[in-house]
């Protein structure tokens, strides 16, 4: 059970893993659609997330109690995560539920059946959610890093790049009459004063084997030097940056994958690092970054 201060003079005792029967008084705020519209973005997020994007970090129960006060009156749904340990509480991945998907149709003005969002896209197995939620973590350091350095970012999404407009396929280089799908699991683009910077993500979990990421190494590079990406994106620039979780199966994957690459005669085009590394602070500006082709460290804006 958890407290929630739900009116001016007096608590309520709330369920922790279920939905309130009757939900509590609450007045939504603009950060409180700003919560929604950002959860709605990313599919799933975490309370942590949520607050590195809107909150400070002295106000992370505030962060608290507007989620939990979101999620029993409809606005959110959530689901739980399994424990890192035996000790602790669950972490919540909160997404999109009915009451919030009518509120962005009606901010919007575009109709419910605009908005991307079905109740069955909640029941995803744990695979998807922890690479959604990893992705997400890069998506965020990127997007608080070009808040500070005055960049536009513009992201499009895993969602979108699936789509059949979206979706690119180019000729195998190895085996001519294969086609290959590229569809990177995020892309980005950054710009200012100049031309804009396009960014490729690839999350990295550990879990494909040296075949299938060389073929996916050759998909992005022929997606390149073919002119498709700049058919798709109007820039010839782009870094494709693969992002490792860490993971006890694999603690050498980064240089195992950085090396995968160079094998294909991958260059500068592939960038490496781990997740862990990258904050607001360092995803851009650090010495974090391996590259294809190349010994040491780099930042990824030299």
């Amino acid at each position: 059970m958890t407290d929630i201060l739900s009116s001016g003079r007096r608590r309520e005792r709330l369920p922790r893993y279920k939905r309130a029967l009757t939900a509590p008084p609450m007045l939504l705020t603009p950060r409180d659609q700003d919560i929604i519209r950002w959860v709605y973005e990313l599919r799933f997020s975490t309370q942590e997330q949520i607050q590195q994007l809107l909150f400070t970090p002295s106000t992370a129960s505030s962060c608290k109690r507007r989620l939990t006060l979101l999620y029993h009156n409809g606005y959110l749904d959530r689901r739980l995560l399994p424990l890192r340990s035996q000790f602790g509480a669950n972490r919540a991945a909160y997404c999109l539920d009915k009451r919030g998907a009518q509120l962005l149709a009606f901010d919007e003005k575009t109709g419910h059946a605009q908005i991307a969002w079905r109740p069955v896209d909640n029941d995803r197995e744990l695979y998807f959610l922890e690479h959604t939620l990893a992705s997400n973590q890069v998506r965020i350091c990127a997007t608080l890093a070009a808040r500070e350095q005055g960049f536009d970012l513009v992201w499009t999404d895993e969602r979108t790049l699936k789509s059949a407009a979206m979706r690119d396929f180019v000729r195998d280089p190895r085996q001519k009459d294969e086609r290959l799908a590229v569809i990177p699991d995020g892309y980005f683009q950054l710009a200012s004063n100049g031309a804009p910077i396009g960014f490729a993500l690839e999350l990295d979990r550990g879990t494909v084997e040296e075949k299938p990421f060389k073929t996916k190494i050759r998909a992005l590079g022929e997606w390149k030097v073919t002119g498709a990406y700049r058919r798709r994106f109007g820039t010839d620039s782009l870094r494709v940056l693969f992002v490792v979780t860490p993971t006890n199966r694999d603690p050498h994957r980064l240089e195992r994958i950085k090396a995968w690459a160079e094998a294909e005669r991958g260059q500068s085009l592939f960038w490496f690092a781990s997740l862990s590394d990258l904050r607001t602070d360092t995803i851009f500006d650090k010495p974090v970054w391996r590259v294809a082709g190349r010994d040491g460290s780099f930042a990824l804006f030299d």
